[in-house]
């Protein structure tokens, strides 16, 4: 509620004690929100699909409402009052100013356990292809600072079009979910080095051609030699691995998959194909059927707006003969998809034959 810039501080209305999200031991989440002047609030959560559910306020000015039993897993919810974005001040776990998550705690691979941590890093650099400041983050495996002897492999994972670099941690857990996959012998300790994917601007649809050439161009020509300079990782092509989602996907085809030569690996999580990635497939077919990798795995949902391009790209594939690992599920285009495919695809990786 709006308090007039004249009205001393001791005057201001008391907020009532609340919490939000507050989520039960049958699994629903009660999200409360407080704004005794709004006419009408609602919260769209990934529970119902995006749909708005209605919110009801009480005699103290505090809105709420509570979700039918949740299976474990992180959802993510925004609240709107009188048609304006609002925020849940009470949450501090989002991943922009309005998007917040609710966590119904469960056996999932992307929670913080008791088990050994590795470590995350943030570099900066300049780019000579950008002409700007760059960053990346970078995850170190539990032991890596205490074991110098072999090298270690690396995964470059890259995020999606409304996302940045940061976004594997913070939305998408890959730490948490390395830590428990490595810890339950699950998964090869690995380092995963994270990029940002925009190099003009976040507006991922005008200029894509330019944009996924500059990109490729930032990434041989700084980010990777950036990483084989300052951590110990193996530089041939059966220690390092890329993957990507939505965006990332693209750029994994069109800035690793274009040079199979030199990765071992590939992963593709609801990616995208467009006009200007596909004519960059279609030339590194044969380099792909010569170099086979020892993993290329695509998981797609079936409710997925992008599931179409996925098929185009596996019957190019086929008809190319390049073998593949499939992974089809009833999902959308979200985090909740991509960290499980993340813990599908992480064990595959750095296997020794």
């Amino acid at each position: 509620m709006a308090i007039p810039l004249s009205q001393p501080a001791s005057q201001a209305p008391s907020v009532p004690d609340y919490v939000s999200p507050q989520v039960a031991e049958d699994g629903r989440v009660t999200i409360r929100y407080y704004h005794p002047g709004a006419k009408k609030v609602w919260c769209e959560g990934e529970w119902c699909g995006g749909a708005p559910q209605a919110m009801l306020m009480d005699r103290d000015g505090l809105w709420s409402c509570t979700t039918e039993p949740l299976a474990p897993d992180i959802y993510e919810y925004s609240l709107f009052a009188d048609g304006a974005r609002a925020v849940d001040y009470q949450n501090t776990a989002m991943k922009n100013r309005f998007t917040h998550f609710a966590q119904v705690p469960g056996a999932r691979a992307h929670e913080e356990k008791g088990v050994p941590h590795g470590t995350v890093h943030v570099h900066r650099y300049h780019s000579a292809v950008t002409g700007s400041m760059r960053r990346m983050h970078v995850y170190t495996p539990p032991g890596y600072e205490r074991e110098l002897a072999a090298p270690y492999p690396v995964l470059y994972l890259l995020h999606g079009a409304g996302d940045d670099d940061g976004s594997w941690i913070r939305t998408g857990r890959l730490n948490f979910i390395l830590d428990n996959l490595v810890a339950e012998g699950r998964a090869r300790p690995m380092i995963v080095a994270m990029p940002d994917g925009h190099v003009f601007g976040t507006n991922w649809k005008e200029g894509r051609e330019a944009k996924l050439r500059a990109f490729a161009a930032d990434f041989h020509d700084h980010a990777l030699p950036l990483v084989e300079r300052l951590y110990r990782v193996g530089v041939q092509r059966e220690h390092r691995a890329m993957a990507g989602l939505s965006m990332g996907g693209g750029q994994t085809i069109s800035t690793g998959m274009t040079r199979p030569a030199q990765f071992g690996a590939f992963g593709l999580f609801s990616s995208g194909l467009w006009p200007e990635v596909t004519p960059l497939v279609e030339k590194a077919l044969p380099d792909l059927r010569a170099n086979a990798p020892a993993v290329l795995w695509i998981g797609i949902g079936r409710r997925d707006f992008l599931f179409g391009h996925c098929a185009t790209l596996r019957r190019m594939l086929e008809g190319a003969r390049v073998p593949y690992l499939y992974h089809e599920d009833d999902t959308t285009h979200s985090w909740r998809t991509w960290r499980d495919y993340l813990e599908r695809f992480a064990p595959l990786l750095f296997r020794q034959p």
